[in-house]
């Protein structure tokens, strides 16, 4: 297979200087590219991007220019349709379109985005054949390729080959490295690139490869350095913007670190920084994991009067918050505000709503909620159905928890180890008699709790204890 290495030095060198060909096509005598076959790549050949390609290669005589073909295929790669692409650049090829650098850059983004990187590059070798010069977007697009494929040492020997023989890469080619880096886990290597590679090569770090390499430390858990790169940046003159504070912040929240949060929350409003719905959720959220409610309750007041719209993760966080801390009364007048405000609750907001009720004795209220959610559109999940198992179970009512069981199971709603925890902790509380009729009525029923070994014998202890 062919790749960037295979050419000597003097090809290189003639690949460098201008194409004698027109930089918009190629002679049809190219050489063709040898591909799996289209039935192993393509899977969404009736689309209606593919249709209309069809369309326009085959309808028109003489056919479209290959700008009108880029633009389907490059629709498809955003779409992640690689194989699709890949099948349509096939046909393509096969009718002797003219081709250009672009259609070439696709097909190397659609190969490199599924790990084909012996194909990618395989067309960078066949844009060399045909006279191009590969681009910043080209060669960019592969190193991408190299970074999701995991292999460093690959990553780098390219980077540096690439550079060796003449060619350059910019400041996206530098954030993609950074970010390929950072999401295989190889965060030290990303901060090299940042701390001794761009500088030695005159490229200044932006906002957006700091902000990148702290994401992926405070995702680590790793906060104090995530902070001391945040405060690097500051000394370097390169100015956060929200999003840096929004993951500096959610770091810290995450650490329960809060109060650093709140700090950089005030340094964002002395700089005129516009916090935005993200930043209020984060601060909200983590206030009321710490059971300051009403600094949470302040903060909403505060976000609405600056303008900030408060969105349904906003209100779950307060309310989980409230019926956490036993207010029942509050959470529900919230909960009514949410939805005048014209927030539609998702099925996170009911399982809130009725988890806060059974905990709080008012079953009959989370039953009427439970019952009206189907109506609303909102069909419970097996967390929704397994918090009303639970508060029935917990008040006794185990025939009616048997019961929503059974309509579960009806609903597609596959029973999970909560569940059976469930079940199990129910029966430590029932009577001998009960525990009989209970375990007759399931498997009359055909409820299949979907056990693990170790809780079928925790099961059957428990019907005999």
């Amino acid at each position: 297979m062919l790749t960037l290495f295979s050419f000597s030095r003097i090809m290189l060198r003639h690949a460098l200087q201008t194409p004698k060909h027109s930089p918009y096509s190629v002679p049809h005598s190219a050489l063709p590219l040898c591909f799996p076959s289209t039935s192993s790549l393509h899977s969404h050949s009736h689309d209606e991007a593919f249709d209309s390609f069809s369309r326009m290669l085959f309808m028109r005589r003489p056919p479209l220019p290959i700008t009108h073909f880029n633009m389907i295929l490059a629709a498809l790669a955003e779409r992640n349709q690689f194989p699709t692409a890949i099948s349509l650049f096939l046909q393509l090829q096969a009718r002797g379109i003219a081709l250009n650098l672009l259609t070439l850059n696709i097909l190397i983004n659609c190969c490199s985005s599924m790990g084909r990187m012996k194909l990618a590059f395989s067309v960078l070798a066949k844009i060399f054949m045909m006279g191009y010069q590969p681009d910043t977007v080209t060669l960019t697009t592969i190193l991408k390729g190299l970074c999701l494929c995991g292999n460093v040492e690959k990553v780098l020997h390219f980077h540096d080959r690439v550079l060796a023989l003449g060619f350059q890469f910019n400041e996206v080619s530098y954030g993609t490295l950074i970010q390929g880096f950072c999401n295989t886990g190889y965060r030290s290597a990303a901060i090299q690139v940042l701390r001794k590679t761009l500088p030695l090569l005159g490229i200044i770090p932006n906002v957006v490869m700091y902000s990148t390499i702290i994401d992926s430390l405070c995702t680590e858990n790793l906060v104090t350095d995530a902070f001391h790169l945040f405060s690097e940046m500051l000394a370097e003159g390169i100015s956060p913007d929200v999003q840096s504070y929004n993951i500096m912040i959610n770091g810290f929240c995450k650490s329960k670190m809060l109060d650093e949060a709140l700090s950089l929350f005030q340094e964002m409003l002395r700089k005129d920084l516009v916090p935005n719905t993200v930043t209020y959720t984060t601060l909200i959220d983590s206030l009321c994991k710490s059971k300051r409610i009403s600094c949470a309750l302040e903060l909403l007041d505060k976000m609405h009067d600056r303008g900030q719209p408060a969105n349904v993760v906003t209100y779950n966080s307060l309310l989980d918050g409230m019926f956490k801390n036993q207010q029942l009364d509050k959470a529900l007048m919230l909960f009514n505000q949410m939805k005048k405000s014209g927030i539609d609750p998702n099925i996170r907001t009911y399982s809130i709503l009725i988890d806060g009720l059974c905990k709080g004795g008012r079953l009959s209220d989370a039953r009427a909620i439970f019952q009206d959610l189907s109506v609303k559109g909102c069909p419970p999940n097996v967390r929704t159905y397994n918090i009303m198992i639970n508060g029935l179970c917990k008040e006794g009512l185990c025939e009616e928890a048997l019961t929503l069981l059974s309509e579960m199971e009806h609903n597609g709603c596959l029973p999970n180890d909560v569940t059976s925890a469930t079940i199990i902790h129910a029966f430590r509380q029932m009577s001998m008699t009960w525990r009989g009729m209970f375990f007759g009525k399931l498997i009359k029923e055909g409820i299949d709790l979907k056990l693990s070994n170790e809780c079928v014998d925790s099961f059957l202890k428990n019907i005999y204890m």
